[in-house]
């Protein structure tokens, strides 16, 4: 007798899968801002410039008006799916736990995905103005320069003050920055004769804290090189990245006929990344 497929599988397996996500993720997705949404692109934010305040010359003179800037910045959406066979019925039958191997290997799947859909946001062309019509460009004035050399407190320091030259307010925002273990080792490298912050640094890399300079460090090994193979460390606050989904994260169990009625676990996903405003995104470059 064929083994039915229960309708609850595939409402188990994409809930066990969004549950692991939201809980693991990848390691960029929790340090982002998220929205869901419909139809084939989205109106992230509204962005107004400034305005300032005229001098009065003449009394009961008319009013003047002064203008203020309206922009939009959107995301725009691209379809992603995989499909794994399912070999035998026993392993049909844990597909509604989440210590499914399945589930876990489709979890770790979605993360890494989303990680890299994020990180090639960070430098990469942004939409604005009306229905996203133009093209925005990283803004080559939020890169700290190599230098010849790897991750470095006055590189640390240099973004710092990039975002505060912005008016990025870190008091509300934490700062934060995505590194690899080679940009961990080069802090450790670096402060471990002269500094005094080699004990904070050492804590760091450990992974007994994982603040410094007033940076959140996220580990990824994910990062992009350069035309110059140097390692491009981005620095954001969570304000200047969004992820955007559409319909979330959708899942189907079925038999497939035309496949001598293999069973088989499809996923699909809809997602976009962009930067918000661009002096809220940076990006540290690194010699390895």
């Amino acid at each position: 007798m064929a083994f039915e497929i229960p309708y609850h599988f595939s409402e188990s397996f994409t809930t066990n899968v969004e549950l692991l996500l939201q809980r693991q993720g990848g390691a960029l997705v929790p340090y982002v801002s998220m929205g869901s949404y419909t139809g084939k692109s989205a109106q992230v934010v509204k962005q107004f410039g400034t305005v300032e305040f005229q001098t009065k010359t003449t009394r009961s003179g008319d009013t003047t008006w002064s203008d203020i800037e309206h922009k939009q910045r959107w995301v725009f959406p691209t379809d992603y799916n995989l499909a794994l066979p399912i070999d035998n019925e026993d392993e049909l039958r844990m597909l509604n736990s989440p210590l499914s191997p399945y589930t876990e290997a489709m979890r770790k799947a979605a993360a890494r995905k989303m990680d890299d859909i994020i990180i090639d946001a960070f430098d990469g062309t942004s939409k604005t103005g009306t229905n996203g019509g133009t093209s925005t460009t990283f803004d080559s004035g939020m890169e700290v320069a190599v230098g010849a050399t790897g991750l470095t407190v006055a590189k640390l320091r240099a973004a710092r003050k990039l975002l505060l030259e912005n008016h990025v307010d870190l008091k509300s925002e934490m700062p934060l920055i995505a590194v690899t273990a080679q940009q961990m080792d080069d802090l450790l490298g670096e402060t471990e004769v002269t500094s005094a912050d080699f004990s904070a640094v050492k804590a760091l890399v450990s992974g007994e804290v994982d603040t410094f300079m007033g940076f959140k460090f996220i580990h990824t090994e994910g990062l992009d090189v350069d035309g110059s193979s140097y390692r491009k460390c981005p620095f954001w606050v969570p304000s200047g990245m969004h992820m955007g989904m559409w319909n979330g994260l959708e899942t189907k169990i079925d038999e497939r006929a035309d496949k001598e009625y293999t069973v088989q676990v499809f996923m699909r996903m809809t997602v976009g990344a962009c930067r918000t405003q661009e002096g809220k995104v940076g990006r540290i470059l690194c010699a390895e």
